[in-house]
């Protein structure tokens, strides 16, 4: 484990948690689960009607816990290694070491793996066994599972939700295609080094199950398996990184958060199943009894799409894609409370109805419509994607939302402008309306929004919420103000593997994304002062001393891709990939010299600390649409 023991993208401990919620978790966007957890989850697959629903438990096949009998002196390891999507636990005795890993496939999603590999560390010549507890039981509490005929030796089961989403809706199904497990595994005395691969496949059809099996079986003859997982991984981080000088805590933090939001994203190219959204409790969390049931909120839009958007574009197009697909749903829900347009539920599973479990929300948090607008806007601004609005029901969203406001506000006389009555106030709300939602007003009223709202908002409360007061302060260039808000946010860090809570006593939803985003926005959005205009993107830095120097690398803009530098005396940006488009060709304009400079690919540009802005070098003109967006 030397190699990585100065890689901040790899947490290694010799013990685990002492709360288990809190391991780790590896997923793909499809499937996922908790390491050492007996369930998994897929996507998409919930039980339960109305209030009731949660994600659907499936048995996990890759509950094996592994011991070296008669061995008293050894040493254990558990990594998860975000950089390629592992977790591994290594035990190490005097001749022999036992290496267990377990991954969701990166590209191949629908397939969860455990490999177990036994190594001689001596020339000795004695045989090695691994002793295994597998927690696996073919049965769940939310599907009927029965057992079919066995598949390429190895064991079959499917079934079906128990209850239905909405009266009338259809029960979904589940099929499973696992390599089971042995009570035990050998070394024999002729071998100086072994592996096996136990693989399972999960599918919503049985053809489909069975065709990712065979196809997992095809990788793993030729060796490929792991190779294409690590190197998807790697592609991955490739496109998008972001990394402080000298800053190993938050450079572990970052990894950590970006690793856990890209578990719960789907493949780029990943077209073979309809993605549902994200949690934020993730993939691997949400079944019953756990907060949030896996059900999508205005956590997605606000806290976590920011952050998809400017590094990966085209999955931010799939999460807004699913808002699509659910405004039929919308549309009838404005219609049951008497509005027109469309209303999206609180809480959201598969149909798009609300599945909140306490009418209360349903009724009165209805910002969720205005932060779904906004982030379809966002995605406009970056994008300038008008096939999306045009074709593919884009602009369908907007207008209905709009439509909905348009009937939900009432005439205030006194003021002379519309209110919106009967709505939940909520941490840091005020806040919000500086950033994201930049609100016009002085900076005399952005500070005493913060100061004022620093005393009242709960200091044992949500972790996203400092994120927001650190931004809030670095807009004014208070910065030790902004580091002691920043740095609250760690105190939902749980150790060893990086998992964050809701709270920071570890009660509320557990590997809470909705708080590694608010952190990842601090970040992204704060230090660098990124703003997404609709012609231009604003950048106005402000990095602490402490921090040394900040690099991002993979921000997108108008299909550009870009990498900054920044630190406390100079920025430096190149364009590392162009749109191949002339129009979209990019400048920087400084704001305060007026200096400007063109964006050529590979050439870096440098300058002193100062605000700007980057936008094409011959604006076109707008279109009808973007007027209207």
């Amino acid at each position: 484990m030397s190699d990585y023991e100065d890689d901040p993208a790899v947490f290694s401990s010799d013990t685990l948690p002492s709360d288990l919620r809190f391991m780790a978790t590896v997923a793909n966007g499809y499937l996922g689960t908790r390491v050492f957890g007996d369930v998994m989850h897929i996507n998409g697959i919930y039980n339960g009607a109305n209030g009731d629903s949660c994600r659907a438990d499936v048995p996990s096949t890759v509950n094996a816990r592994l011991t070296i009998p008669d061995e008293r002196t050894f040493k254990e390891t558990y990594t998860l290694n975000t950089r390629i999507g592992v977790f591994s636990h290594i035990i190490e005795t005097q001749n022999f070491r036992m290496i267990q890993q377990i991954f969701a496939h990166r590209t191949q999603i629908h397939l969860m793996v455990l490999t177990i590999t036994l190594e001689r560390l001596t020339t000795s010549k004695e045989q090695c066994i691994v002793q295994i507890k597998s927690s696996f039981a073919p049965h769940s509490q939310n599907i009927d599972f029965v057992s079919g005929p066995d598949f390429m030796g190895a064991k079959y089961i499917y079934g079906q939700t128990l209850t239905p989403e909405v009266k009338g809706a259809a029960r979904q199904n589940v099929h499973m295609i696992s390599v089971p497990l042995p009570e035990s595994l050998t070394l024999l005395p002729e071998e100086q080094r072994n592996s096996w691969v136990f693989l399972t496949a999960v599918a919503g059809t049985a053809e489909q199950v069975k065709a990712c099996f065979v196809e997992g079986q095809s990788l793993i003859q030729f060796d490929q398996l792991y190779s294409s997982h690590v190197a998807a991984w790697a592609a991955l981080w490739k496109q998008s990184c972001i990394h402080a000088k000298g800053c190993r805590k938050l450079n572990q933090a970052m990894y950590g958060c970006l690793y856990y939001l890209l578990s719960a994203l789907p493949p780029l190219k990943s077209t073979d199943f309809h993605y549902i959204g994200l949690s934020p409790g993730g993939l691997s969390n949400g079944g019953k009894g756990e907060v949030y049931h896996g059900h999508v909120f205005w956590d997605q839009e606000i806290w976590m799409f920011p952050n998809v958007l400017v590094f990966y574009p085209e999955l931010a197009r799939i999460l807004l894609k699913n808002r699509i697909q659910t405004l039929p749903a919308a549309k009838v829900i404005a219609g049951q409370q008497g509005y027109r347009g469309a209303k999206y539920p609180w809480e959201s599973a598969v149909t798009g109805f609300e599945v909140c479990n306490e009418a209360v929300y349903g009724l009165k948090e209805i910002h969720i419509n205005g932060d779904i607008s906004f982030a379809f806007q966002q995605y406009f601004y970056v994008t300038q994607d008008l096939e999306f609005f045009q074709n593919d029901g884009g602009w369908y969203v907007v207008s209905n939302i709009a439509e909905f406001w348009s009937s939900r506000v009432t005439w205030n006389p006194l003021e002379e402008c519309y209110d919106i009555k009967g709505v939940v106030v909520k941490q840091a709300d005020v806040v919000l309306l500086g950033y994201p939602f930049m609100y016009p007003m002085s900076t005399q009223v952005r500070k005493n929004d913060l100061v004022m709202y620093q005393g009242v908002t709960a200091q044992d409360g949500p972790a996203m919420t400092w994120s927001m007061f650190a931004i809030g302060w670095l807009e004014l260039k208070n910065v030790s103000q902004a580091q002691h808000q920043f740095n609250k946010c760690y105190s939902h860090i749980q150790e060893p593997f990086k998992v964050w809570s809701e709270n920071p006593d570890g009660s509320g939803a557990v590997n809470f994304l909705t708080g590694m985003g608010g952190f990842m926005q601090t970040v992204l959005f704060g230090y660098t002062g990124f703003r997404i205009m609709k012609n231009y993107l604003y950048f106005d830095p402000t990095i602490p001393d402490n921090l040394g120097e900040l690099w991002i690398t993979g921000i997108n803009y108008l299909g550009n891709k870009l990498h900054f530098q920044f630190s406390t005396k100079q920025v430096t940006i190149v364009l590392i990939r162009p749109c191949g488009f002339q129009h979209s060709a990019l400048e920087v304009v400084l704001s305060d010299s007026g200096k400007k400079f063109a964006l050529n690919e590979g050439q870096p540009v440098t300058f002193l600390l100062e605000p700007g802005l980057i936008q094409r070098k011959c604006p076109a003109a707008a279109s009808v649409l973007s007027n209207k967006l």
